[in-house]
């Protein structure tokens, strides 16, 4: 039996955020309709798109690593950029109706190790930025705090995962072939080679209505990523990879299947339950 779990948006947002971690908020107001606010953030995602060009340069500081300028020539815009690529991805609505969304990204370099899942742990670089290109995060060190659970425990909101967007995002890129090296002090020394993009998220696959600290409500994001390295996770510790306990629909929804459904008292999806192979 597959028990799909269906958010509506204004839950979707309590359980997923801060920077690109999930969030606890419970403050925010009744949420706006997702199609009116899926156009207009893709009416400004597109208008950025258009209206910017971009440097990439290769570097350990994620920060520094990609620029924009701004373009009045459509043609040599991002938006005319062969590279440019979209990922199409269903939200739930209030009303249980999918409404599909674009997030477009550019690969930026391409990693030279193995690929990662949504369902993955990843050490990455990040910075994420408003379209007005103000940053509201950005990882300023290496250490633990970069490695991500991205789909986390859906059955504990504080076991955080990362925003939909976020998940997605580093699903698209390869980690480094090279390791982590961990430093007496802690820290690590990273490799550059790992796989990089820009991310252009539409809020529903962000913080949608759930405003945050830097973030405005319905506010539309753009993460750079380094992908550094990846781990694929195993949460129950059962032997069998969490990507394989999921479903992961063609347009990304996630189902979770309960192998014992029948048995259990409260609900425990096979990928958190050492009883399900």
């Amino acid at each position: 039996m597959i028990n799909k779990i269906v958010f509506s948006i204004s839950v979707i947002s309590l359980l997923f955020a801060t920077a690109c971690k999930k969030n606890d908020s419970s403050n925010a107001a009744p949420p706006r309709d997702v199609t009116e606010v899926r156009d207009e953030n893709n009416s400004a995602i597109v208008n950025f798109l258009k209206t910017h060009t971009y440097t990439y340069s290769p570097t350990t500081e994620i920060s520094e690593a990609l620029t924009f300028g701004t373009t009045s020539n459509t043609a040599v815009s991002i938006y005319k950029n062969s590279n440019l690529k979209s990922l199409e991805l269903d939200v739930y609505d209030a009303n249980d109706r999918t409404v599909r969304h674009t997030l477009y990204y550019l690969i930026l370099q391409e990693g030279t190790g193995t690929t990662t899942t949504v369902a993955d742990s990843v050490y990455v670089n990040y910075k994420g930025q408003l379209l007005d290109l103000s940053v509201f995060e950005e990882t300023n060190t290496q250490s633990t705090a970069n490695w991500f659970d991205l789909i986390g425990n859906i059955t504990n909101s504080r076991q955080a995962g990362t925003i939909r967007g976020f998940r997605e995002s580093a699903a698209q890129l390869k980690a480094s072939a090279s390791k982590l090296s961990l430093n007496t002090d802690g820290t690590y020394t990273v490799p550059t080679d790992g796989g990089v993009g820009v991310f252009f998220i539409p809020s529903a696959l962000a913080y949608f209505n759930n405003a945050q600290n830097r973030i405005p409500a319905y506010a539309p994001l753009i993460y750079t990523l380094r992908l550094i390295a990846t781990r694929r996770a195993d949460h129950d510790h059962d032997g069998k990879p969490s990507i394989d306990e999921i479903v992961r629909g063609p347009y990304g929804i996630i189902s979770y299947p309960d192998c014992d459904a029948n048995k259990d008292f409260s609900y425990l999806p096979d990928y958190l339950d050492a009883d399900c192979k």
